[in-house]
Parts: C-alpha cells; sequence; structure tokens
C-alpha cells in the first residue's frame, strides 16, 4: 500500500514574515552574520565572502545571503571538513547562486540606467537577450511553472519551449524604464518560482559531489568544485553547460565515489573530458571521451 504524506502549506503568516518583514529584509541580520564567520574564515577568503554577501543582497535578500553563509560554514571551524581552495569554491557559489534569468538582467540594466531613482534616457543602449521559452516559464510559481511544462509534455510540444524568445531591456523612454522597474522589482517572486527550487537542488548536488570527493578522492576535490564554471549566462550556454555538467557528474565523479568505475587519477580524467567538449560539438566529443575514459577504467 502507498502511503502519501501530505505537506502542509507554509501559513501566510510565517511567508509574510519571511519575505515582507522589516527584520528579515534588514541586510544587518546578514552583515551580522558575516561579522561572526569572518573570524573562522582563511585570510584571504574573507573578501570574496564579504563582496559575496553583498552581492547577494541586492540580488535577492539577507536571507539569500544568510544562506550562502551557511553553505561556506560547512566547510570551516572544528567540525567542518577542511576544501582545498576553498577561495575558489567561496567565488563560484557566489557566482552560481546569482543565477541569469530575466529579472537578472533587468537588475543589472537598471543598475546600468542609475538605479531606481533613475530617470528616462534616449541615448542608453538597449539590451536584447535571447531566452528559451522553458526558462520564462520556470519564473512562474513551482506548481503552476510543472502543470504547464507537463501540458506541453502531453501534446508532444515540447520542443517548442526550447525555442528561443528576444527579450529588450530599454530606459531609453518612461514607459520603458518603468516596464524594467517593474521587472526588476519581480525579485520578490524568485523564491516561489520552479528555477529557484531547481538551482537550490542543483547547487546542494554540487556542494554533495563535493563532500564526497572529500572522503572518497581528495585529490579530484579542486576539479570537482571547478566544474560549477561549465554552467553560466542562459538560453543555448546555459542548458549546454548543464547538459556537460551532467554527463561529467553521472558518468565519472558518481561512479567512482560510488566505488564501481575504478578512476584513482579522477581529477587527470574530469580536466580530459573538459577539454573534448570545447569547440564546435562539444557535447557529443564530450560524450565520446567520457566513454572512453570508462571503457580504460572498467578494461583494468
Amino acid at each position: 500500500m502507498k502511503i502519501r504524506v501530505k505537506v502542509p502549506p507554509s501559513p501566510f503568516r510565517l511567508l509574510k514574515e519571511r519575505y515582507f518583514g522589516e527584520e528579515t529584509r534588514d541586510p544587518r541580520v546578514a552583515h551580522a552574520a558575516l561579522a561572526r564567520l569572518s573570524p573562522r574564515l582563511p585570510p584571504d577568503v574573507v573578501p570574496i565572502v564579504s563582496e559575496a554577501v553583498q552581492s547577494l543582497i541586492d540580488y535577492q535578500d539577507p536571507d539569500y545571503a544568510l544562506a550562502y553563509l551557511d553553505r561556506i560554514g560547512r566547510y570551516i571551524g572544528p567540525v567542518g571538513v577542511t576544501v582545498p581552495n576553498l577561495d575558489e569554491l567561496a567565488q563560484l557559489l557566489s557566482d552560481r547562486m546569482r543565477f541569469e534569468d530575466p529579472i537578472r538582467v533587468a537588475q543589472l540594466k537598471l543598475s546600468d540606467a542609475g538605479g531606481v531613482n533613475a530617470e528616462p534616457n534616449p541615448s542608453s543602449a538597449d539590451w536584447v537577450e535571447r531566452f528559451h521559452w522553458d526558462e520564462v516559464i520556470l519564473m512562474l510559481p513551482s506548481g503552476i511553472a510543472t502543470r504547464a511544462l507537463g501540458i506541453f509534455q502531453r501534446l508532444r510540444l515540447a520542443r517548442l519551449t526550447r525555442r528561443s524568445v528576444r527579450l529588450r531591456f530599454s530606459s531609453s523612454g518612461r514607459f520603458a524604464l518603468r516596464k524594467l522597474k517593474w521587472m526588476a522589482a519581480l525579485r520578490i517572486t524568485r523564491p516561489f518560482s520552479e528555477r529557484f527550487k531547481r538551482e537550490r537542488v542543483w547547487v546542494e548536488r554540487w556542494l554533495h559531489m563535493v563532500d564526497r570527493s572529500l572522503v572518497k578522492q581528495p585529490d579530484a576535490t579542486i576539479a570537482i568544485v571547478r566544474t560549477a564554471d561549465l554552467i553560466k549566462g542562459h538560453g543555448d550556454a546555459y542548458e549546454n553547460g548543464l547538459a556537460e555538467w551532467n554527463v561529467i557528474i553521472d558518468r565519472l565523479v558518481k561512479p567512482a565515489c560510488d566505488g564501481d568505475l575504478p578512476l584513482p587519477r579522477l581529477g587527470d580524467a574530469i580536466q580530459e573530458a573538459r577539454e573534448a567538449a570545447v569547440g564546435e560539438q562539444g557535447h557529443s566529443r564530450l560524450l565520446s571521451a567520457v566513454e572512453q575514459l570508462r571503457a580504460r577504467a572498467l578494461a583494468h
């Protein structure tokens, strides 16, 4: 008999307190947590983490910066595990938590135009970016976005969500600037979106593989940390990078950490696979290189 566990929804009061409450919206909360953590950080990592906290407050809110500090805190202190190149992990984690959705591009354009007090500037250049339709759909609340993508899938129209849509970000006119401010203000809805949920899962899986490598393959930890820079931008660049990352993790890193693939030099294997992915037809070359690496390892 299959047992279903129904998770009760969060009370509106708690949601309001978390995302609209004065205390959690106060940057001093995140800066106080940073002050407590900084003495435990290596000196060369403190400026990176400090800049990341401010960037994540600007990107989302202090609560999001606290999530970053909590993740960094796993790798320091008496109960933490020493990570080689903690500065790289701190920077890559900050970069990945500031993923590029249309809201992010609107925030950057608005900042370039002068911030929330910007005035229309007819001489300013417009930004035109290409996003996949599924990236736009994933900005919706999790349940709605999942149902929408499911409808496309059932109608066998999933390929349509892979098509690109051109979005223009402009501050040249009064209406365009108002639209830009409205889009940037949508950041308050980001934590409820399906995209936010998926990015959180992705970051946690990346950190989980870093944790496993520290125990199973310590020499490969730096290479696994650096795989995060495969995923950047939006549109085709983002999708291709994510696909390459999944191939490396699913076909090399996870089997090696599970003991199913004898790869004593896992770090070198990751680097070889990444070098094969450079240039045209990078994904197919990556798949071929990974399969060759697996064949050699299993043969021995």
